[in-house]
């Protein structure tokens, strides 16, 4: 069994994403970490798939849109004894994985804290940075006694064992939050790690209002539907 899988979620990530994986196969061979990167295409129209493919990656074509369907794809994959979840959109770093392993033979699962960490000026809109993820936040503290200081981070280590326990089935952008309610849900460990966050490389998907109201109805429906 791999050490470790890498899932990259992609949606017209071309920018991006040959970095991410140089990066991470570096990473791969300077630790010795014997490692896998599962690159999900999401119906990307640009040269992703063509990038990711020029590269010793596993490649997962899922034609159903969504940051949560792309990642469930991403785990029906995975053969490492940890999953690593990662934008490959240059605002996260990938160096920081072998301190996410090490954390992870103590927890079951790693959240990277933007906000406990080295944020570049402009890496988060206002509205995402002061109300938005706060906002969320204030709702995972008060409905599922969620004490953290990251809600949606992009950067998550987590023992493959414990992904089937946790019966993802979110398809968007809540699938962070449904993510993370059901760690707390089944107890599992959760260990909160700063880490630094950098502007992205090409266009964001997220849509605030949309994404928001998507976060807020799955909080309230997991709580009492």
């Amino acid at each position: 069994m791999k050490d470790v899988s890498v899932v990259l979620p992609c949606l017209n990530e071309e920018e991006g994403l040959g970095a991410a994986i140089t990066t991470i196969l570096t990473v791969f061979k300077d630790n010795s970490i014997e490692g896998e990167i599962i690159v999900v295409d999401n119906g990307s129209t640009d040269s992703t798939a063509i990038i990711a493919q020029d590269f010793p990656v596993v490649y997962v074509y899922e034609p159903a849109r969504g940051y949560g369907n792309a990642y469930r794809s991403g785990f029906a994959k995975a053969q490492g004894m940890h999953v690593i979840m990662g934008d490959p959109d240059s605002s996260y770093d990938f160096n920081e994985i072998p301190k996410f392993l090490n954390l992870l033979k103590n927890n079951d699962v790693v959240l990277g804290s933007r906000f406990s960490g080295v944020m570049e000026e402009g890496a988060m809109p206002f509205l995402h940075k002061y109300v938005g993820n706060p906002g969320i936040l204030f709702l995972m503290r008060v409905l599922y006694g969620l004490r953290l200081t990251e809600p949606s981070t992009g950067f998550v280590g987590l023992r493959n064992e414990i992904i089937p326990a946790l019966k993802l089935k979110e398809e968007g952008m809540e699938f962070s939050s449904e993510v993370l309610v059901r760690i707390k849900q089944n107890n599992f460990s959760l260990h909160e790690t700063p880490i630094n966050y950098k502007i992205r490389s090409g266009t964001s998907k997220l849509r605030t209002f949309r994404d928001g109201f998507r976060h807020l109805w799955f909080l309230l429906k997991a709580r009492w539907v």
